[in-house]
């Protein structure tokens, strides 16, 4: 009695070989794992297919370099590039990304270098022309300040009385009346203290009777303002005789000062 053989029920079945078109298709499948990868799968299905469609004999004798061929042509399809052994293709690409993004980082920070070279002279030049505008409202400020204390003091001498005079001097004097009294005396022969006395022989003006020579040597001009005169003439006593006294003591001897 032959012996019954029973196959045992959890023994796996096995696959049934794959075709090409499936070995092509896996391969397709797998296009996002490495490149060796993928062109080991085209290689494979390259040389099914040659086999399966070989005619004979003489199509099993091609050369090796036919399904070379193929496969490369089965990678080409799947978009598949081998990578350069030596790591060469991919060092000479990433060397060019990177100097691009050197030239263009260089190029950014010199844009940025420039425009804030620009915009520090804008800031400089803006700077420069407010100190000149302030410098310039400063000075028409103490101009206008000078011209309006002038002009008041021009009021307030033409209005003055010989008294006034008289207070003006001793207090320019530091209150000294001992030689305010000599600058009486002294003024008061040569003009009365009239701040438009004037020579008639001569260039003499004024409460100091100064001739026009003289007023230069104080370092004030010629003037009507009879405290402008009194300035003038305290300044010449002093620097000429010493002090009031000294300059009336002298006109008591030779008639002038």
């Amino acid at each position: 009695m032959p012996a019954r053989h029973t196959a045992r029920p959890d023994a796996p079945a096995q696959d049934a070989p794959e075709t090409a078109e499936q070995v092509v298709a896996a391969a397709a499948r797998g296009r996002h794992r490495r490149p060796a990868a993928y062109l080991a799968a085209a290689a494979v299905g390259a040389v099914l297919v040659n086999v399966l469609l070989s005619a004979g004999p003489d199509a099993q004798a091609e050369p090796a370099v036919t399904a070379a061929s193929q496969a490369v042509s089965v990678a080409d399809q799947l978009g598949i590039t081998a990578p350069a052994a030596d790591g060469t293709q991919v060092t000479s690409e990433l060397t060019g990304h990177l100097q691009e993004l050197a030239a263009s980082r260089a190029e950014r920070e010199d844009s940025e270098a420039a425009a804030a070279q620009t915009q520090a002279a804008a800031d400089e030049a803006a700077r420069q022309a407010q100190e000149a505008a302030a410098a310039q409202a400063a000075a028409e400020a103490e101009a206008a300040a000078q011209a309006q204390a002038a002009a008041e003091a021009e009021a307030a001498a033409a209005n003055a009385t010989t008294q006034d005079f008289h207070d003006y001097a001793l207090a320019q004097l530091g209150g000294d009346e001992s030689q305010f009294s000599c600058l009486e005396n002294l003024w008061g022969r040569e003009s009365g203290w009239d701040p438009d006395a004037q020579n008639p022989t001569s260039t003499a003006y004024g409460i100091p009777q100064f001739l026009n020579s003289t007023w230069a040597g104080t370092g004030i001009a010629k003037t009507s303002n009879g405290f402008r005169q009194i300035d003038a003439g305290l300044i010449y006593l002093e620097n000429r005789y010493g002090s009031p006294c000294g300059g009336w003591a002298h006109s008591q001897a030779t008639g002038w000062y």
